[in-house]
This record gives structure tokens, sequence and C-alpha cells, in this order.
């Protein structure tokens, strides 16, 4: 069976379709180019994992070469489809991104294009393709928009599908009392299904006018519990799984309270430390830290209340409610808004 070789260059010679005979800019019908997703909305600063797929749609075996490198028949291709076809666009490119402003981004930090690339011979029908972090090469998706995505490797012979993935802008919440405000901002990559259970329950007013229902003296307070005795939780009745992960416990950090002997107990409630607490990190999901001055004062303000010799407030310390809103942009995410020239 003869092996078709597609229309690309490479080292100074062309390969081209066995029925081409030239050079060409035209499709190569026998390929087909994917971009798939598993998340459509990704929240800003996550992982934007993108699987790039070739498929030989033809009944004989055809040869994929790298445009600009020399071959190399030698490499392993174990783990799937190698950098240099992903971005073997025209001048090296991989993805082609466009956003709502018309803004486009198409030069892919990260990546340097190599002198060899591995030739890879996809049989009959055969497919190979890879997932990465889209965001890795493209810094514009760690922030909030709704990107397009389109991908055409092999200098831009094989066109994709166009892919739509909107990054939902982090968000940050507001924590209202009789004694100031306090400002959290969320822990995304360590605690992600913690960060959104707060953030329904904060939305549906689940929190208004529920109470800090512990004070421990120079430690925490807790609360958010329905019924203000340190037994509610969600009135659905829904539990998470623990989310341990390695941040430091300081002033001001959020950590979802639980049941001492349950790690996969936490619910609603949820406590803030008032100094470094080390004994108990990793034993509690760490998903938000207080931010600003005005948040720590309110804290301060609130770890004075007095209490009785159970740690009860003895005025209540109400939770007025809890609002959701956009976080600022960083000056690290506006830079990497900005399109490359």
């Amino acid at each position: 069976m003869t092996t078709m070789r597609v229309a690309l260059w490479s080292a100074g010679f062309f390969w081209a379709a066995v029925a081409a005979g030239q050079e060409t800019q035209v499709p190569i019908p026998e390929l087909k180019a994917t971009l798939t997703t598993t998340a459509r909305t990704v929240p800003a600063g996550k992982p934007v994992w993108v699987h790039f797929g070739i498929q030989n749609l033809s009944a004989g075996p055809i040869q994929l070469v790298v445009p600009g490198t020399e071959p190399n028949h030698s490499e392993d291709l174990a783990a799937g489809l190698p950098l240099p076809h992903v971005f073997s666009g025209r001048a090296f490119n991989g993805l082609v991104i466009n956003d709502d402003t018309q803004r486009m981004w198409q030069n892919a930090i990260n990546y340097t294009p190599p002198a060899r690339a591995p030739v890879i011979t996809l049989g009959p029908y055969a497919s190979i393709g890879v997932q990465l972090d889209a965001s890795q090469y493209y810094p514009a998706l760690k922030t909030a928009g709704r990107y397009r995505l389109q991908w055409s490797p092999y200098g831009g012979r094989v066109p994709s599908n166009t892919l739509s993935i909107e990054i939902a802008p982090l968000k940050q919440a507001e924590i209202e009392t009789d004694f100031g405000s306090m400002t959290m901002r969320f822990y995304y990559e360590d605690a992600p299904e913690h960060v959104a259970n707060f953030i329904e329950l904060a939305k549906k007013g689940f929190y208004e006018n529920l109470t800090f229902h512990k004070i421990e003296a120079g430690y925490y307070i807790l609360g958010g519990c329905p019924r203000g005795d340190g037994t509610g939780i969600r009135p659905d009745g829904k539990k998470l799984q623990a989310e341990f992960n390695d941040r430091p416990v300081v002033k001001g950090t959020v950590l979802m309270g639980r049941l001492e002997d349950d790690p996969d107990s936490a619910s609603s409630q949820f406590f803030i430390s008032n100094t470094s607490m080390p004994q108990i990190e990793g034993r509690y999901t760490v998903f938000g830290q207080l931010v600003g001055e005005t948040a720590l004062n309110t804290l301060d303000q609130l770890m004075n209340q007095p209490v009785d010799e159970n740690g009860r407030p003895k005025k209540k310390v109400y939770i007025r409610g809890i609002r959701i809103s956009d976080a600022p942009v960083t000056r690290e995410e506006a830079a990497a808004q900005r399109p490359l020239p």
C-alpha cells in the first residue's frame, strides 16, 4: 500500500500529496483537525484543557511532516500528538484566538520551534491527539471573556472546527456584618467545589442574617449554621468531599467547618482564622483569604465581642449578607489580556 505524503515542505524539499505533484495551499481533504474540550465555561485562572486531534479520513496511510523542520523518524509517539505538530501552522503558529472585541492572538509563548520534528504515519482511518492547557501558551485565556479558538496545522492546510470557550470572571465575596465588611478572595485552584458551594449559597441569600455563633478567643470565628448552634447544614443536606490543600492558615484565612471525625462533612459552616494555625493545616479545607486592611480590622472587631464560657457571643453577631461580585483584575491579568503583536 502506498503511503500518502501530505502537502508539506521540510528542510528545503517539498512533500506533496501523491495526486497533487506541486505545492499548493488548498485544504487536505484526507485529514480532519478537531478541537474539543470537556468544559465550555472555565473560571479565570484555571487551566483551559483543549484536545487537539488529527484523523485520517482515507483508506490508506498518510505521513505527516511538520513544515520548516527536518524529519525525525525515531521519536516515541506514546504521549500522543507531539507539540511540533500542534504548532505546525503557518510561521509555527498553533491556535488563532479571537474574542468578542475582535482582538486576536496567534503567537504562542513558552514554545520554541525545533529544528527537527517527528514524522507521523497515520494508518487508515486512524487518529492521534493530545490534551494541553491552552492558557499556558496563550495567556489571554487566563482572563475573563468569550473566546473562539481555531487550529490550522500543517501550514494552515488542515483547518479545524471553531471552539468557543467562556472564561468566567473570578469572583470575590463581601461579608457584611454590623461591625463592617470583609472582602474575601477565593482559592479556585485549591478547592473548586468548596468555592462553588459557597458562591451558590451566598447568591441564594442563604447566609443572610445567620450568625457567627462561636468565637474562639484569639483563634477564629465560626458561622454559617442555619440553626445558629453549630449543628446545621445546607437545607438540601449536601455535603462536600474534602479538598485539603497546602495553603497556610494565617490571619484572615477562610476554611470550611466540618465534623472532627468526618473529613467529608463540610456543608455551609465556615470559619475565619485570626492567627497562624499550623496545627490545623491540611486538616480543614482552605478555600479563601480575607484581603485588605478593612477586612482585617472588621475581623478584629468581631473577635473582640464578649463570649460566654463556651465561646458563644453574649450578643448575637450577625452575618447581614454575603455579596458576590467580580474580583478586580490584577496587573498580571490585565497584561495577559493585551493581544500579542
